[in-house]
């Protein structure tokens, strides 16, 4: 049973076994079944061991969301190997401090995609020490000649390999997106991955799981996991498309009918802007959406699709989501809340040293559980600082627990920022912008003031045609939130700067930011 699975191979090994001539993944024109996708991950396996990788060390992957990350992923993770995603979308630097940090031993990368050569940029970063193997159009397989060695292994080699791997092992280590700072490495584990997976599987309809499309980088957890590794878990099957280009997608979703879907408050910002007809989409089951909040107006359009929706929280430091709204809760709760913990999973808000917060009351949202990370790669004294003495995640994010026991996601705890002396939380501020008919996005930083030490400014994304001054949405404003809490300037830009994750990235937004003349 998948139940008691307790290795990401031990996924892979129940689902040839229930089903399998099964269809697992697809891209372009291929297909494979259960059993076609097993056999070319003993390929690769076998490779990785005969080029010397062994349980503990990382392979590296660089490409777009693709098989041949799947391939990689499922093969490396099956012998013990640690397994990295690498964006496409990074600059140089980037991958230089990525791959120094996590050390891999070998990588593979497409030697081209959309006209970037990432083989020669790999090296001139490497020092010679990680071993470098093309991918292209053809994915990883049974008789590929990249995966050909001189060398022989001994028989039962990957079995033993395979069977060496414990659930505490490190599976996967991902980056963080580096708002503060160089990006940490979260070292996730088998159990982490594989737990968390099965835990949002218990909450989830059935028919949701059927089937998704993969367009998210594969170097963070909304790609690798909450999309790809919690439809594999339940026996469905995953569709890649290299990059995010609406129009393809949206030919190909007609075609495929996927029945799951993880979003944000930008994706459904952007789909209104392009005036899709939700109500065609009817082939969705299950719409998951997180990073930010989404506004009730925006929840009313997805609802046209007749899904099961459900507001989701969670970081790279939990494996991905670890929360979500009820099966009965309103557009509402759903706006306004990340509702609860997922089976094995723990939350309470608190102050950072780990003092109980009273219900109502504004504290740092601090998770235990199945779901949370081992800790930091290379940096034991960030894990440690990770996590109060009695052994609770400090997220850095803000929350409100509710009556009902739903959670109030109130921002990050570094973003809040005091006013003549009152806190102020963007995320309230943002939400009740967008409620504006004319505004399609907000974002809000603090700014120097004399007076008050600290004002919000607000930079706002308007739907196309509208214009909006600064008075007429500060008299909205009004009647909404507090006074103190109104923008006491703002800006209009075409589009919000992005991190890779696609959310909003704040460090951007106040390079851009411009001071009232």
């Amino acid at each position: 049973m998948m139940e008691t699975a307790k290795n990401i191979y031990d996924v892979l090994r129940w689902r040839v076994e229930s089903a399998p001539n099964g269809e697992a993944v697809l891209q372009d024109s291929l297909r494979l079944t259960n059993q076609d996708l097993a056999g070319r991950i003993d390929t690769v396996a076998t490779f990785l061991l005969a080029s010397g990788i062994r349980k503990g060390d990382r392979v590296a992957t660089l490409a777009p969301p693709c098989l041949d990350f799947w391939i990689t992923f499922l093969a490396a993770t099956s012998i013990g190997a640690i397994w990295q995603g690498l964006n496409p979308a990074y600059k140089r630097n980037e991958y230089a401090y990525l791959l120094a940090d996590a050390s891999p031993s070998l990588i593979f990368a497409h030697t081209d995609f959309d006209g970037r050569n990432y083989f020669e940029e790999l090296e001139a970063i490497s020092d010679g020490s990680a071993q470098l193997v093309p991918l292209y159009a053809e994915a990883l397989g049974t008789g590929d000649t990249r995966l050909e060695l001189s060398s022989s292994l001994p028989e039962g080699s990957l079995k033993s390999a395979r069977a060496a791997v414990d659930p505490e092992d490190i599976a996967v280590i991902v980056y963080t997106s580096g708002t503060t700072g160089q990006p940490k490495g979260a070292m996730l584990s088998h159990r982490a991955v594989v737990q968390t997976a099965l835990s949002n599987i218990a909450w989830m309809p059935t028919e949701g799981l059927s089937a998704t499309l993969c367009a998210a980088p594969i170097n963070h957890v909304g790609g690798l996991n909450n999309v790809c590794f919690t439809v594999f878990a339940a026996g469905g099957r995953i569709i890649f498309f290299p990059r995010v280009d609406r129009s393809a997608i949206s030919v190909l979703n007609a075609r495929e009918q996927p029945t799951y879907l993880v979003g944000s408050p930008t994706a459904w910002a952007m789909m209104i802007a392009a005036g899709m007809d939700f109500s065609a989409a009817s082939f969705f089951k299950l719409i998951v959406f997180g990073g930010a909040a989404s506004t009730i107006a925006q929840l009313e359009h997805v609802r046209k699709t007749g899904a099961r929706m459900s507001s989701v929280y969670g970081q790279t430091e939990t494996t991905g989501m670890m929360t979500y709204t009820e099966e009965d809760a309103g557009l509402d709760v759903m706006s306004e809340t990340i509702g609860k913990p997922i089976r094995g999973n723990e939350i309470r808000i608190a102050a950072p040293d780990g003092a109980p917060i009273a219900v109502g009351e504004t504290g740092e949202i601090q998770v235990r559980g199945v779901s949370v990370m081992s800790g930091y790669w290379n940096k034991p004294d960030a894990s440690k600082e990770a996590f109060t003495a009695d052994g609770w995640l400090k997220t850095g994010d803000l929350g409100i627990q509710r009556l009902d026991g739903n959670i109030v996601f109130a921002g990050r705890l570094k973003e809040m920022f005091k006013s003549g002396g009152y806190n102020v939380y963007p995320v309230e501020v943002e939400l009740a912008i967008c409620e504006h008919p004319d505004v399609m996005e907000a974002s809000v930083i603090e700014v120097p003031h004399d007076t008050f030490q600290e004002v919000g400014h607000a930079f706002l994304v308007l739907r196309p045609g509208s214009s909006l001054a600064g008075d007429d949405l500060k008299a909205f404003l009004k009647d909404r939130i507090a006074g103190y809490k109104i923008p006491k300037s703002w800006q209009i830009l075409e589009a919000f700067p992005r991190l890779p994750n696609g959310k909003t990235d704040k460090r951007g937004l106040r390079a851009a930011y411009q001071p009232a003349g």
